[in-house]
């Protein structure tokens, strides 16, 4: 039987983890603003499997690979900063094109963009290493799936939380399209914090 107040403070955990500045919620925002709500939202999907890929991992102890191996991780970080740069180009090559009418090609890309950002970043797995642990009781008869069904929740949540942030910064989307010069702009300052977010992650260590 799970313990509701360790449940309850986890949930409350969770909420907050999700609200922190951090690379997930800045990429949600950017694109709620330069995008819109469509591609955001499924932004907001594709980061949210990408959580419940990694918490399996490491709930059934596939993950330890990145853990014990150096080379696992750095190969898997430059490989996430190496799309990041990618997304970061693109972003600026494109920073003229102020249509946000979006196809179903660009809906899917958008659930592509946040798979990846996820499963090519190592701390988020490392990060599900050492959070999930805690909040699993010592005495719980099958840890692995009491850690997935903690990773479970930890997705529903943080999802929720970006999809809420995306449909919010879609509104000043719809403001800054009657601005076709500042949306170009805004278009440029994403591009730039993208780049950000790539150096970032190649800064990272496992410690």
């Amino acid at each position: 039987m799970p313990d509701l107040h360790n449940i309850l403070f986890y949930i409350i955990s969770v909420i907050l983890l999700a609200l922190m500045p951090g690379p997930d919620i800045i990429f949600v925002i950017t694109q709620g603003i330069t995008k819109g709500a469509k591609e955001a939202l499924f932004v907001s999907l594709g980061l949210g499997t990408g959580c419940i890929i990694y918490s399996a991992l490491a709930s059934f102890g596939a993950a330890m690979i990145f853990q014990k191996s150096d080379l696992a991780f750095n190969i898997l970080k430059y490989f996430g900063a190496f799309y990041l740069l990618y997304l970061a180009f693109k972003t600026y090559k494109n920073a003229h094109k102020t249509n946000t009418a979006v196809k179903n090609e660009n809906i899917k890309y958008g659930y592509c963009k946040g798979l990846l950002m996820n499963l090519l970043n190592p701390k988020v797995i490392l990060f599900f290493l050492a959070f999930l642990p805690q909040f699993t009781p010592a005495n719980a008869h099958h840890k692995g799936l009491y850690m997935f069904m903690l990773g479970i929740i930890f997705m529903i949540l943080s999802t929720s939380v970006f999809c809420v942030v995306s449909i919010l910064s879609s509104y000043l989307n719809k403001v800054l399209m009657q601005n076709a010069k500042l949306m170009i702009k805004i278009n440029k300052l994403s591009a730039f914090i993208i780049g950000i977010l790539a150096i970032i992650l190649l800064c990272t260590s496992k410690n």
